[in-house]
């Protein structure tokens, strides 16, 4: 008699097949028959502590590689807490593949032990999902998921597997392709480029923004050849900030709610803007309606929806960033001596202001600032960086130097607490000789803290600096500047003792009471490659993350430090 193969062993041998040597997951009742069909199959599985850390650290991993991560967890609950981990990583266009156990399809419709409508419920939220109801549709569905979490614009891809279809037998030989239509990317409208580049030349004061699409497309070199080759100063979105090097002269930084005054006035001057791989985020720019006023807009992305969704444009070019970026470069007069260098001059003259500023104030205790610049001596330039969500973040978002293009990786779209953690942990994963630092809030700390069991488990040494202020910083913030000083629902009156939490983890802890401490102690954790938890300790009552611009307003609008300001309106030489 001949044995067939479960559709679930078919599945497994495909992932084999196509390099895939280690997922991501949580086992339970619906998803044991893929559990089962991975023992003896050489695949790793790193098992989380809760879904929501798997899924965050597939994103991260994906962001790393350019690969999609499988993410395998069981019905009901352990799908659902997935949602936020596809939403992030839907906004912040990573490639992964969930893979959800299901109850078995004769119960649909039952309200079954932990059964749940995940596929209706993360609709909205993932490129593409997949019910599969024929065991003949598993082997193909998964190549389908892969082609479509990279294609283009990356993104998440959830392939919904009942538990008799998984076990059911089937002969490798009746799989069939699902065909996906997809959508031709067109090659690029060369009138539209050569307009672009005529706008562009004449142009007094062009700013490039650079949005997350820059680092999926690879056009680093490109956008940085064509800014120099215009002398074009370049601003970032949070998610851009990872695809330029900050220390580059024409790199400006992040306009917008917590970012770089330069930045800001930058976009406040310019009379044409080329933005690349950005959807025009509110965080960026402020007010869409201000953004657009006398302003000539450019937008390139390879996804045609966001082509006048946030902001409408004189010239929309969609394409990839690099080809894209590519043909601009060569339509450029070869003996142009195109300068914008008093402009360029202006803006370092405000970043050297704020700097001088900065560094004058004083200050008893730490500084985030400084506690972020301590930081950066110590990490090597290509170290990756990973962030949680708060006050932290826009300190990163203003302080923080990129040297190598990706190796910032942040929440920028969805703004998840909790993400620092697992993300360091899918970067070790997806890179383990290089250094691994989380720079965390203890708010978004203590939410995926649990992960902290993976380090020692499976030997990944990850350095997390807390930034201890016991409190939801950023929210205080907007509290006290926005609501009136009426303080509520966001200071940890007890919070647990983070050494005890390293200890119990098996980690090596420290509080620093100096910055030669913190140097000290991160630069030993760096060079013996040991993990190590860092506590801060900030002060809540001034850490006030400055500049500033409020939710909705523009960015002249900014509220400046205290015992600072500078005029961001150009006056000319």
């Amino acid at each position: 008699m001949v044995i067939m193969p479960r559709a679930i062993d078919l599945l497994v041998m495909e992932m084999k097949s196509m390099g895939v040597n280690e997922i991501f997951g949580i086992i339970g009742g619906q998803i044991m028959p893929f559990f089962d069909a991975l023992y003896n199959s050489g695949i790793k599985v790193y098992m989380f502590r809760h879904e929501q850390g798997a899924i965050h650290a597939a994103d991260a991993y994906g962001r790393v590689t350019r690969k999609p991560m499988i993410v395998v967890v069981t019905s009901g609950p352990g799908a659902t807490n997935l949602v936020t981990g596809l939403a992030n990583a839907m906004m912040d266009s990573s490639p992964l593949i969930a893979i959800t156990g299901q109850v078995p399809t004769i119960f649909f419709g039952r309200d079954a032990f932990q059964e749940t409508d995940i596929v209706g419920a993360t609709m909205p939220i993932t490129k593409h999902t997949f019910m599969i109801k024929r065991p003949e549709d598993l082997v193909p569905a998964y190549r389908a998921a892969y082609e479509i979490a990279i294609d283009r614009r990356p993104g998440p891809v959830l392939i919904d597997a009942p538990r008799d279809v998984q076990l059911s037998e089937t002969k490798s030989e009746i799989t069939r392709d699902i065909h996906i239509a997809k959508k031709i990317l067109p090659e690029p409208d060369p009138s539209l480029i050569s307009y672009a580049i005529k706008l562009l030349l004449n142009a007094e004061r062009p700013v490039m923004l650079v949005g997350g699409g820059v680092c999926w497309s690879g056009a680093t070199n490109e956008v940085l050849i064509l800014a120099e080759l215009l002398g074009m100063p370049i601003v970032t979105t949070l998610l851009g900030k990872n695809c330029v090097p900050s220390n580059h002269p024409l790199v400006m930084g992040t306009p917008g709610m917590h970012g770089r005054l330069e930045a800001d006035a930058a976009l406040i001057n310019a009379d044409v803007v080329l933005a690349v791989g950005t959807r025009f985020s509110d965080r960026t720019v402020g007010n869409f309606n201000e953004f657009r006023r006398g302003r000539r807009i450019i937008h390139i992305d390879i996804d045609p929806s966001e082509i006048g969704k946030n902001v409408k444009p004189e010239v929309g070019i969609v394409g990839d960033a690099k080809t894209v970026l590519s043909a601009m470069i060569n339509l450029v007069p070869k003996a142009l001596e195109q300068s914008h260098e008093a402009f360029i001059r202006w803006l370092r003259s405000i970043k050297e202001s704020y700097e001088e500023y900065r560094n004058k104030v004083p200050f008893s205790g730490f500084a985030p600032w400084r506690v972020l610049k301590v930081l950066r001596e110590v990490m090597p330039p290509h170290a990756i960086t990973t962030t949680g969500v708060g006050s932290h973040q826009m300190w990163c978002e203003l302080h923080w130097d990129v040297y190598v293009p990706g190796t910032f990786i942040t929440s920028a779209g969805l703004g998840t607490m909790g993400f620092g953690i697992p993300a360091a942990l899918g970067a070790k994963i997806a890179k383990p000789d290089v250094p691994v630092l989380d720079i965390d809030g203890d708010g978004s700390f203590q939410m995926t803290m649990q992960n902290l069991a993976l380090i020692r488990e499976y030997n990944l040494p990850i350095i997390i600096t807390i930034f201890d202020n016991s409190t939801l910083m950023l929210v205080r913030h907007w509290q006290a500047m926005l609501y009136s000083k009426r303080i509520i629902a966001v200071d940890f009156n007890v919070n647990p003792d983070f050494m005890k939490i390293a200890e119990a983890y098996g980690i090596d802890g420290v509080r620093p009471s100096n910055y030669d401490e913190l140097r000290m102690s991160v630069s030993r954790a760096v060079r013996n490659n040991e993990p190590l938890i860092v506590d801060v300790t900030i002060d809540r009552e001034r850490d006030f993350v400055l500049p500033f611009v409020p939710s909705g307003k523009w960015l002249e609008e900014v509220i400046m430090p205290e015992g600072f300001h500078v005029d961001l309106r150009y006056r000319g030489d």
